[in-house]
């Protein structure tokens, strides 16, 4: 990832965002906090407008298409004893039904996939490499269906209220070093104290325990470790997530080998159906604990 930037660069903060860039669903009756499944839970941003209805797009020569996804890339993908889990397998698979064809799933370890990919042993990586002109080499990605993003952590009693530079003029903000999210911190946040880790462990454990003031990182790994066992429930969400396409963000979707353009309209169709039906929701509340935007 690139860590030299200008300190000028402007960043969002998703809670913002949300009304900038992304497009909320208008269900009747939905309130904050209602899953779009009708339980308890949150509901996620569209990330495009979904195309209305219709049928799904024609596939030549139907098949079964091979799926390949990271071994060990949770909570995404993740080999475990029923077979291949996580919530991309659960996306691609749903994806799939909406677009009436058959998917199976397979998972190789990470510097497979591309390859696989390319020797035309699948169909779709569904998780792990990054999008980007590697990958674009063999494959093109279908639409979005989330996007990696930064978030700030803080003590339950801290009086923080804001995640600006202002509000934490001199505090002491941890991160793991050599990362993206360290070289963020250092270009935005000048008036603060940049305190770096080894590990997310090491900075996760620093903040329960007042070594530093405030912790910065991924956001979905912040999410699990705040609701696992390991912070002790020491800790909240200090304002919403943080989007920087120059830094740490980047959108997560699926590659499709370059030569199958149905197959690619397929799925974009599959998720623009996922979207809209809630069903992007329903999976990502069962894999994701807290709101991650």
């Amino acid at each position: 990832m690139p860590l030299g930037h200008k300190k000028n660069r402007r960043y969002v903060s998703w809670t913002t965002a949300l009304g900038l860039f992304f497009i909320f669903p208008s269900t009747p009756g939905y309130t904050e906090g209602t899953a779009a499944t009708g339980g308890a839970g949150y509901r996620l941003p569209h990330f495009r407008d979904a195309e209305d209805g219709g049928a799904a797009p024609s596939i030549a020569g139907q098949q079964v298409f091979q799926l390949l996804g990271d071994q060990d890339f949770a909570p995404f993908s993740f080999a475990s004893q029923t077979g291949p889990s996580g919530l991309a397998v659960e996306m691609a698979l749903a994806a799939c039904a909406e677009a009436k064809i058959t998917c199976q799933v397979t998972l190789l370890p990470f510097k497979d996939l591309l390859p696989a990919l390319a020797e035309r042993r699948g169909d779709v990586v569904i998780s792990g490499p990054r999008i980007d002109e590697a990958a674009l080499k063999t494959s093109d990605a279908t639409r979005p269906y989330f996007r990696t993003l930064g978030r700030f952590a803080v003590q339950s009693g801290s009086t923080l209220g804001k995640a600006n530079a202002a509000d934490m003029n001199s505090k002491r903000i941890g991160a793991v070093k050599a990362t993206s999210h360290e070289a963020w911190l250092v270009a935005h946040f000048t008036s603060s104290e940049i305190v770096a880790f080894d590990t997310p462990t090491a900075a996760q454990e620093a903040l329960r325990t007042g070594g530093v003031d405030a912790i910065f990182g991924d956001n979905l790994q912040i999410i699990y470790w705040m609701a696992g066992e390991a912070s002790q429930k020491c800790c909240r969400i200090l304002d919403g997530a943080f989007s920087d396409s120059d830094f740490f963000s980047r959108n997560i979707a699926f590659f499709v080998r370059n030569d199958r353009p149905d197959l690619r309209a397929a799925l974009d169709f599959g998720l623009d159906q996922l979207q809209t039906k809630g069903t992007t929701d329903a999976i990502f509340n069962r894999y994701v604990p807290l709101p991650p935007w």
